[in-house]
């Protein structure tokens, strides 16, 4: 199914650009344009700015632009088909669909609906083992919250599900890519999940995404997360999320625990700015996305080894971000969840208001770790500094924290700098990525960038440029996408406008390239809607123009040298050259 040209337009118009993107960030009047700090890159600095009289968005610092449904398929991790459907929806825009091949019918549509037979299966099968449901009432989850949070059970079956699916008719092929079940290796199928508490895991629009499942009884793995589908990527996904954004807007912060119990139980004891990762360590993606909902971010750790382990893993990657994270340490419990159901809602929120910055805690440990009067000691807390110090050693905020290190462990900052060097210093690790700056103008072949941004600001320039038949000389892979989506769009429209062409842009990398070049800094602005900019473009218009002629040039040269003079052949060619010179002369 394919939605109509005029229906994009319409829902972009409505959808107002200010409007939607503040509801994810503060913006700030600046000029005709707002500003912000950009949910994209670890960033403090208000790099992004939004136009609405452009009707586009473009960062700065990290050259991510394009219209609004660009922003939502970023923010929400959606296609540009699904993100045009979710601003229909939150607008009241009436979508009508264009026909098209029921073959074709989207397949993450067929994952969701495959996931919600089998949610159907586990929630009946829940009803029908008591003893799974005593083990939620007993975990503290009443029969309301159970009914609300969708849990279910997989049967110590291995044929269950798949011959409920079996039965409805739903197509294997979907079951599998969702998760659900398995191939056996002699032919035919069981199910994945079997004896497990099954817990629901949704997407941030809170559409079923994949299922959690705890062991009931004896077994390993204690959980099992649904393998990774079109619809499901580990690391993310945060369990809770979508449930969490709007007591996370309202309080300021975001309280990340380890586990989906923990998660739940304080949840349904009133505290639902909580979210948890599926299972698996903290990523750089995980960070990325909490930034998009909250500047705070507090972690809630055991107090053992582990502990100390997972605030070594977590606060580079939160570093990383910009956040300057916070932690609470458990001391008396195991969990979360059994630290609230011993304390109580108050005394759990005591425990949050009581967080304490997680570099002072990591320092705290390391100084109760190593007597720093000795050189010995102090040797030995620089070894154990320098790993996590190399980690962030791009961040904005490292030569701060390596001036509280230093002060810290009591050794000269030119100390503390040499071990990371000799250590080898370069990018972020733990999946992370150094800050990247996106393409500026700059970054392109100066006449190819100016024809093909003249066809951006100038839509009767682009026929100038089919005319003169330059667009094989654009050799830069990009711009020659770029180039060849202009003429497509120009062709069926009948007419051109940048705005129009930005919004219709489904490709993010082309939609961020127009959205900067019609938001360009002062600096790159050499193409103003003015005479030099005019006069700018056809200039490198013609060098395109004469390094064409130039190559044909060259290549009738070299067929003349291989002629008879006076055949029919060669007097053709010296025909071709003699009209070749005539065009340099013009």
């Amino acid at each position: 199914m394919r939605i109509p040209e005029s229906k994009i337009a319409e829902i972009a118009s409505t959808a107002d650009i200010v409007q939607v993107i503040s509801s994810y960030i503060e913006l700030k009047k600046a000029g005709k344009d707002y500003r912000g700090v950009c949910p994209f890159h670890g960033d403090k600095d208000p790099s992004l700015y939004v136009s609405p009289q452009k009707n586009i968005f473009h960062c700065f610092g990290c050259a991510v632009g394009g219209s609004v449904f660009n922003f939502i398929m970023r923010i929400e991790n959606l296609s540009f088909v699904e993100s045009v459907k979710l601003l229909a929806q939150r607008y009241s825009v009436r979508l009508d669909l264009e026909n098209g091949n029921p073959a074709r019918q989207d397949s993450r549509e067929k994952l969701f609906k495959i996931l919600e037979l089998g949610r159907s299966y586990f929630v009946q099968s829940l009803n029908k083992v008591p003893e799974a449901t005593n083990y939620l009432l007993e975990r503290g989850i009443s029969g309301e919250w159970i009914s609300q949070l969708g849990l279910g059970f997989a049967p110590d079956q291995w044929d269950g599900l798949c011959n409920r699916l079996s039965a409805l008719g739903a197509p294997i092929p979907e079951a599998l890519s969702a998760g659900l079940i398995r191939k056996k290796a002699g032919g035919g199928y069981y199910d994945y999940f079997r004896s497990r508490i099954m817990i629901p895991i949704r997407g941030l629009n809170g559409e079923l995404i994949a299922f959690g499942g705890r062991i009931f009884g004896e077994g390993d793995p204690k959980y099992l997360n649904s393998p990774e589908s079109e619809v499901f990527k580990k690391k993310t996904i945060l369990f809770g999320l979508e449930a969490a954004k709007d007591s996370i807007k309202k309080s300021g912060f975001l309280i990340l625990v380890e586990g989906y119990f923990d998660q739940i139980s304080l949840r349904i004891r009133g505290i639902e700015n909580v979210a948890a990762p599926l299972g698996t360590s903290l990523t750089s993606e995980h960070a990325k996305l909490l930034k998009r909902f909250s500047e705070r971010v507090i972690t809630i750790f055991d107090g053992d080894e582990a502990g100390i382990r997972a605030v070594k893993r977590s606060m580079p990657i939160l570093l990383a971000e910009g956040f300057e994270p916070q932690c609470v340490i458990l001391h008396e419990d195991k969990d979360p969840d059994s630290a609230i159901n011993r304390i109580g809602t108050d005394g759990f929120q005591r425990l949050i208001e009581s967080s304490c910055s997680m570099i002072d805690f990591f320092l705290d440990h390391i100084q109760s770790q190593y007597d720093f009067s000795g050189i010995s000691g102090r040797n030995q807390a620089i070894q154990e500094c320098v790993p996590l110090l190399r980690q962030i050693a791009d961040s904005p905020e490292r030569d701060y924290l390596i001036e509280r290190f230093a002060s810290r462990i009591r050794v000269r900052e030119d100390q503390l700098r040499k071990a990371i060097r000799n250590t080898g210093v370069s990018q972020f690790v733990q999946g992370g990525a150094s800050r990247k700056r996106g393409s500026s103008l700059f970054d392109f072949p100066a006449d190819e960038r100016n024809v093909v941004r003249g066809m951006i600001l100038s839509g009767g320039f682009i026929e100038k440029v089919k005319k003169a038949g330059v667009l094989s000389e654009i050799e830069n892979a990009t711009l020659s996408r770029l180039a060849n989506s202009l003429i497509r769009f120009s062709e069926e429209r009948g007419t051109f406008d940048s705005r129009s062409f930005c919004i219709a842009l489904e490709e993010s990398d082309l939609a961020a390239l127009v959205a900067s070049w019609l938001q360009p800094t002062p600096e790159e602005d050499d193409l103003r809607a003015e005479v030099d900019g005019e006069i700018t473009i056809n200039e490198s218009m013609e060098r395109l123009r004469s390094k064409k002629i130039l190559r044909r040039k060259s290549q009738v040269e070299e067929m003349l040298r291989k002629c008879e003079p006076g055949d029919q052949e060669y007097n053709d060619l010296a025909r071709e050259l003699l009209n070749i010179g005539r065009q340099f002369r013009r």
